[in-house]
């Protein structure tokens, strides 16, 4: 007697053939997948990055065509903290972009906020009586 199959079953035919990106590190023309982390992008990575701007890698776009030896990746461009302020997605070649060691703002180690409070001035032109002595026009 059959086992009768549940209305939502997929057929196994449906997933043969079909790549896992999670097992390869490149793509077909040879090009290395982007693996998220965090990167410096120059003008070796792509001609937009007159100034280099550091990013956080979100995922590799692989459903959009391009070029042999680039890629389409979503991430956050990173201030110099560390903190990420726009979300973008970018063309480059995988090749040239250099991981660097930033850790994401959340997890910079927590220094205590500067309490102490600045010296008071001692200089004669901005304090002129000091400010324990009393005042004649008082």
């Amino acid at each position: 007697m059959p086992v009768p199959k549940p209305a939502n079953a997929v057929p196994a035919s449906r997933w043969r053939g079909r790549p896992d990106a999670a097992t390869h590190s490149t793509r077909e023309d040879g090009t290395p997948r982007v693996t998220p982390g965090v990167y410096v992008l120059t003008r070796e990575a792509s001609p937009q990055f007159g100034k280099p701007i550091t990013v956080r890698v979100i995922r590799e776009r692989s459903d959009l065509l391009t070029y042999d030896g680039w890629a389409w990746i979503e991430v956050y461009q990173l201030d110099a903290r560390g903190d990420a302020i726009d979300r973008r997605e970018l063309y480059v070649r995988p090749t040239e972009m250099r991981p660097t060691e930033m850790r994401p703002a959340g997890m910079r180690s927590a220094q205590p906020p500067q309490t102490a409070h600045p010296k008071p001035t001692t200089n004669p032109q901005r304090n002129p009586v000091p400010h324990n002595a009393k005042r004649a026009d008082r």
